[in-house]
């Protein structure tokens, strides 16, 4: 399957205008290293309150499912500023995103000061991050685990190694997006589209937890990193001046 992102473009623009739109960005394997002709392409949205969300309180937060099965997660920029500060991989990635698409036109000013300082807000809740890596290894152990003969299990063991991988590098204090972005592609498309025997699933995915457990202690127990309030203020004010701006137009 090739890289196509049209019809999310299209949902976004029917029910958002330009002023109200932040990144939309694809989510998962393409931004891994890990697409082949049998990956399809699930999105997320971040989108800017209006004065009627802020003085509602509403923040938008909801997925849209097309009909070919593809996901469009849509988030408010205030959500995405607290999961990003708290460290959530999730939110991250979009800032590594190759193929994310920005609103420069509207929002260059903020959006570069995004990028440039990408590395340090990806550290910036360090413990946080590996402890959210942690819940993510450990919910696909679980899938494994109780629905092995799950068709989808497979990508459930496939997504608990790229995890496992995740939590080595991040340990090692590399760059966040080496972190993400998988040098052992064969081996994990190898997983993701193999036809393990439940037994083998289990196997693999038992030891893959462990040593995500492992990572996870060693890190808790020997890190220095701490929370980095200064770039948490950073993020926190440059989506201050997204919303003034969007406010006053």
């Amino acid at each position: 399957m090739t890289y196509n992102i049209t019809q999310h473009k299209d949902y976004i623009d029917f029910f958002y205008p330009k002023n109200e739109q932040f990144i939309l960005s694809p989510v998962g394997s393409w931004n891994y290293n890990c697409a082949d002709e049998n990956s399809d392409v699930d999105s997320k949205a971040v989108i800017i309150p209006n004065m009627n969300d802020i003085v509602h309180n509403n923040c938008e937060s909801h997925t849209h499912i097309f009909s070919n099965q593809e996901h469009c997660e849509v988030s408010d920029i205030r959500n995405f500023m607290k999961s990003i500060q708290k460290g959530n991989p999730q939110f991250l990635e979009l800032l590594f995103s190759s193929r994310a698409e920005f609103n420069t036109e509207l929002y260059g000013e903020e959006i570069h000061a995004f990028i440039d300082y990408r590395e340090n807000i990806a550290r910036c809740s360090p413990m946080n991050t590996m402890r959210a890596f942690l819940g993510m290894a450990e919910r696909n152990d679980k899938l494994c685990n109780s629905r092995y003969e799950d068709p989808h299990a497979s990508k459930w063991l496939y997504q608990l190694v790229r995890i496992n991988e995740c939590m080595k590098k991040f340990l090692e204090g590399r760059g966040y997006e080496e972190c993400i972005v998988t040098n052992k592609r064969e081996k994990l498309l190898e997983i993701k589209n193999s036809h393990y025997t439940p037994e083998q699933i289990m196997s693999l995915a038992e030891s893959t937890i462990a040593d995500c457990k492992r990572l996870y202690d060693t890190y808790i127990s020997t890190s220095k990193e701490q929370e980095n309030k200064r770039i948490q203020l950073l993020v926190e004010e440059l989506v201050k001046s997204i919303l003034v701006k969007n406010i006053k137009g």
